[in-house]
């Protein structure tokens, strides 16, 4: 069997090329491949390199290849198929849409779901019937809890393929429930934010009744220096920065080693501090215990409330 190019294995692909049932179950057997549904495969030494995501995109393309009508994907997988990042996102059922008012169903591993589709609510990305970008943030948005709608909403957003004004279209054309609710979602999306750690921070905050403060603001100094960019600015006198590792892994300069990036990091925030800023940071681990951080936050703005006013100046 030659695994070399698509991970994406079928059994009447395989047969053709000259494998027999008997090398299929062999290599399942020795674990050589995987079985994604009854009829396709993937390379398992493929698969351990892949994001939930990637395999979940396979998946996608395993149940469409035994699909008996047309179907197009739809909500999470079809998030997985446009790029969009999730929160904790349930990739366990490929979930499409049939372009019908009734007849939904669910098994153990698709959800299809029933709802009327216009020539503006499908497109096609590598191959793919799928919702477009649109609609499918506003299905999310009407399914999805408020902070797992903000991170998909504003993840579509800051990657361009989308707008306030399309997935407010897209909303109004969809059927089912949720609407209401996923207007309100999406009047808290900011295309501003750039990860997921991003979003549920300012989710967080929401929550706790503290003024939002700007996103992703340039400092300079009084002499027209560049200090950085800021995720969260305060005008007491705060920056908040979310630390995830994605800011030390992901967007290294050709070169950089992770390493530099956290030296370069303490070095930017040395600085800032020295223009009068007070500094917070937050991290994964304080997002899942939020009190110790908003008191971690509350005490920096005491702290910010007694300091001269920092000397830069903001350029959003």
């Amino acid at each position: 069997m030659d695994n070399r190019r698509d991970p994406l294995l079928l059994r009447s692909a395989l047969i053709r090329t000259g494998s027999t049932d008997n090398d299929i179950r062999s290599a399942k057997s020795a674990g050589t491949i995987t079985s994604l549904r009854r009829g396709a495969f993937a390379p398992t030494a493929a698969l351990v390199t892949m994001r939930p995501e990637e395999q979940h995109v396979l998946a996608v393309r395993a149940h469409l290849s035994a699909a008996r009508s047309e179907l197009v994907v739809s909500h999470q997988s079809a998030a997985a198929v446009h790029g969009f990042a999730m929160w904790a996102p349930d990739l366990t059922k490929v979930h499409v849409t049939t372009n019908r008012t009734s007849g939904g169903r669910k098994t153990s591993k698709s959800h299809v779901h029933a709802a009327p589709l216009t020539e503006d609510d499908v497109t096609v990305v590598d191959g793919i019937p799928v919702t477009s970008a649109d609609r499918t943030v506003a299905d999310l948005l009407r399914t999805l809890p408020f902070e797992a709608g903000v991170c998909v909403g504003d993840a579509a957003l800051h990657s361009g393929s989308v707008t306030v004004t399309g997935i407010a279209a897209a909303l109004a054309r969809s059927a089912g429930r949720g609407v209401v609710s996923a207007r309100r979602t999406l009047a808290a999306c900011d295309a501003r934010s750039e990860s997921v750690g991003e979003s549920r921070t300012r989710v967080l905050l929401r929550a706790s009744n503290i003024e939002l403060p700007d996103l992703q603001v340039k400092l300079y100094s009084e002499t027209g220096k560049f200090l950085g960019r800021v995720d969260f600015l305060f005008l007491i006198g705060v920056i908040l920065e979310f630390d995830g590792d994605v800011k030390y892994s992901k967007y290294l300069r050709p070169g950089q080693t992770p390493a530099e990036a956290v030296i370069e990091e303490k070095r930017r925030e040395d600085e800032l501090r020295s223009f009068g800023w007070v500094f917070v940071r937050c991290t994964w681990a304080e997002l899942a215990h939020p009190e110790q951080f908003l008191a971690k936050l509350r005490r920096a703005f005491e702290t910010a409330a007694g300091l001269p006013a920092p000397r830069t100046i903001t350029y959003p």
